[in-house]
């Protein structure tokens, strides 16, 4: 079956399924200047985080890459990058490694003498380019133009053996039609390593996945000694992995992505995530997805200041209801229920909002991988 949805064709062979104008702060300390000029333009989305100032190393590299991940995101048309001056996260040299694929502007606080003046430039830029994008139209594209995240949120043996199989045919589906499909590698996806290194073609990239399945991996605030105790994981544990590792199909998987890591190839690839839902949400945002699925076993909170965020879960019984939630599995014919997800998924990379849209339940934030001084 051929696939297609209505999206903004972008000049370097993605799309947006939304034509957000971002205003981006390079630090914490432009973050109130952002609001501010976000919240005077429609049609723009602020992107606020902790981050910038002062940053070293890893953690610096991280929230740069990050930043340029979601400056370049298909879902943004137009980014305003607003610094203070003084940060280490410079707004010059965020502008340098930013592709030249849209509009793309950096102002500073101090350069304008104050926030004040810095407002109303930002919001001179933003109101030219939000009516540029209100004249922008959607146009019918192919799903090969789709990158999908799928993220596991707390979906539970009994709601994973009901959507597992489903999800696992939609990711299939989508590599089929040249999509780019990227699903989190959560902590409870770990102990499947070896299982689904045997779909990785390249040695390096399923050594990285092997290695995940040996035990506690993960950055923590443990004494080593006490997790060097604590390596072997559970039959519980082990079980739960292997009915989820169902969602991700039976295509090849490309590789193991890390943050603000973007992929190069068609197919599917997994992503080191935390279990910060915001967290994996953005660095599904800035690795380049343009939308995502949330598996969970009841409805999310939260969701992507810049990502269509639909929700599925398994159907508990006739009278639940759950406004959280975009599309509930109802235990039929797998290849039945994929293809009415996939019409849904079409539908809301076509313009449809998802529920968390509807409230405006959508955030941003990048982690530390240090200590924060």
């Amino acid at each position: 079956m051929n696939y297609s949805f209505k999206g903004y064709k972008r000049d370097d062979g993605m799309a947006g399924t939304r034509n957000y104008v971002g205003i981006v702060s390079s630090v914490i300390c432009s973050s109130a200047v952002v609001r501010e000029i976000s919240d005077k333009v429609s049609g723009t989305i602020p992107i606020v985080h902790a981050n910038g100032c002062a940053q070293l190393g890893d953690d610096f590299k991280l929230t740069r890459d990050m930043l340029i991940g979601m400056s370049s995101n298909p879902n943004i048309h137009s980014a305003l990058l607003v610094g203070l001056g003084c940060e280490t996260n410079q707004v010059s040299g965020l502008l340098k490694r930013i592709p030249k694929t849209k509009p793309i502007k950096g102002i500073g606080i101090q350069q304008l003498y104050g926030g004040t003046n810095t407002i109303q430039k930002g919001i001179s830029i933003a109101e030219t380019w939000t009516k540029e994008a209100t004249e922008q139209k959607r146009i019918p594209l192919p799903l090969s133009r789709l990158m999908v995240g799928i993220l596991n949120v707390d979906a539970d043996q009994d709601s994973l053996i009901k959507t597992g199989p489903v999800i696992g045919e939609v990711v299939d589906r989508l590599v089929e039609n040249d999509a780019k499909v990227v699903m989190g590698l959560s902590k409870t996806l770990e102990p499947a390593g070896h299982l689904l290194s045997e779909r990785i073609v390249d040695t390096t990239e399923r050594e990285k996945i092997i290695n995940s399945s040996k035990g506690l991996q993960r950055l923590r605030w443990k004494d080593p000694a006490t997790v060097a105790k604590d390596t072997e994981f559970t039959e519980e544990e082990l079980k739960l992995a292997a009915l989820e590792s169902k969602m991700t199909g039976s295509v090849p998987i490309k590789g193991i992505l890390d943050y603000g890591e973007i992929p190069k190839e068609i197919g599917f690839h997994m992503m080191n995530i935390s279990s910060n839902v915001v967290e994996s949400l953005s660095k599904m945002a800035s690795s380049g997805c343009n939308v995502v699925l949330i598996v969970s076993n009841r409805g999310v909170l939260t969701g992507s200041i810049a990502l269509p965020c639909l929700t599925v879960a398994p159907q508990r019984d006739e009278n639940s209801f759950d406004e959280l939630i975009d599309y509930t599995i109802k235990g039929r014919n797998v290849d039945e229920e994929s293809d009415r997800m996939i019409e849904e998924l079409l539908e809301v990379c076509s313009g449809k909002q998802t529920q968390l849209e509807v409230l405006e339940l959508g955030e941003f934030s990048i982690p530390h991988l240090g200590t924060t001084y």
